[in-house]
């Protein structure tokens, strides 16, 4: 059953034959033998946060823009403003490069993933795959089938920005989403005849970011349209930031530019810094959950106030916790299916 390898078009070109012939081809000893040009290496994009593991991830795009070139070419299943749901597979991209020598692929598939700009809900794995293709194991071709698992046990992670240049983007971010919040909410107001307290307006606050277990406070005052003052443990800096039409943030900091994002999600920001991302804890406050427990309505008022939220959407499959059990720190409480793998959700805190 099946077409023999002889009478496939692209295996005849290969072997120097007639495309659409039908003669024999002895692939022992071929009368025209394949001589390999240069080298291609492929990279597979896929929606998979790398500092989790490789967790899977699912949502919405907002923009997607890779440009093939004559040495580097790619296709994706997505494009801006579509999407990635729970339940469909990871992988939505396929960048392929080629050169003379390995290294020089390696080196114009760094280039095309650096340029490859991907925001929206999820992760993808453009970050990881920069740094991996960068490591001395992958430059000198020492890769052996454990390298990855070891990584990864190894807590590898990607290359992230400037930390003081992310701390001071994110917090121009929050700041500016809660002047430009207030402002709405005042100019909604005096459409509707009311008229609120002057101090709504303010255009000076504070923003804590965590980062590795290290809170970081700032107080952001915007001076003008443009303009921002930003002080943290007795030192300030001024800084230039205006707000693009995609929802970025470009920022100038000591005469250097930076294109800056932010995603908002359930207790973390996430800043992107020119391609590179960041993640920022939010305050939480373990106490809250011990104020609960005394509560008779606890499972209402988790439902309510959401104090137990998956990290990413996907379909329930069962709880492993009884309603009103006790339930210890770091329990698994329920297993959800997200993009075909089993993902455990556990409680932050001791309670039932």
């Amino acid at each position: 059953m099946g077409i023999r390898l002889h009478r496939i078009k692209y295996i005849r070109l290969l072997y120097g034959e007639e495309p659409f012939g039908a003669t024999s081809i002895d692939f022992d000893k071929p009368k025209n033998k394949p001589m390999p040009h240069g080298h291609a290496i492929a990279a597979r994009i896929t929606s998979e946060n790398p500092d989790e593991g490789f967790k899977p991830s699912s949502g919405t795009v907002e923009e997607l823009n890779f440009r093939s070139r004559q040495n580097v070419w790619g296709y994706f299943s997505i494009s801006s403003s579509g999407g990635l749901h729970e339940f469909a597979d990871s992988q939505f991209g396929h960048v392929f490069s080629h050169g003379d020598t390995r290294d020089d692929a390696r080196e114009n598939l760094v280039v095309a993933l650096k340029e490859l700009s991907i925001r929206g809900d999820f992760h993808s794995t453009v970050e990881i795959l920069i740094r991996l293709l960068e490591t001395d194991a992958f430059i000198n071709n020492t890769v052996k089938t454990s390298w990855l698992d070891t990584l990864i046990a190894e807590h590898f992670q990607t290359e992230k920005p400037d930390i003081m240049i992310s701390i001071v983007c994110g917090a121009i971010h929050v700041a500016d989403e809660q002047f430009r919040s207030n402002f709405q909410n005042f100019q909604s107001s005096l459409e509707r005849g009311q008229i609120l307290p002057m101090n709504t307006l303010s255009t000076s606050t504070y923003v804590e970011l965590i980062y590795e277990h290290t809170k970081y406070k700032l107080q952001i005052t915007k001076c003008g349209p443009s303009c921002f003052f930003v002080v943290m443990n007795d030192s300030y800096v001024e800084v230039e930031a205006n707000r693009m039409k995609d929802g970025g943030i470009l920022v100038n900091l000591d005469g250097t530019s930076y294109l800056t994002f932010m995603k908002e999600d359930v207790d973390t920001y996430r800043i992107i810094v020119n391609n590179k991302s960041c993640v920022f804890q939010k305050e939480n406050d373990p106490s809250i959950l011990r104020q609960i427990k005394q509560i008779e309505f606890l499972l209402v008022l988790f439902r309510i106030f959401n104090y137990f939220r998956s990290p990413s959407a996907g379909k329930l499959l069962h709880y492993t916790v009884e309603d009103g059990g006790p339930i210890e720190a770091g329990q698994v409480y329920a297993e959800i299916e997200v993009m075909k793998m089993v993902t455990e959700l556990r409680c932050p805190s001791k309670g039932q």
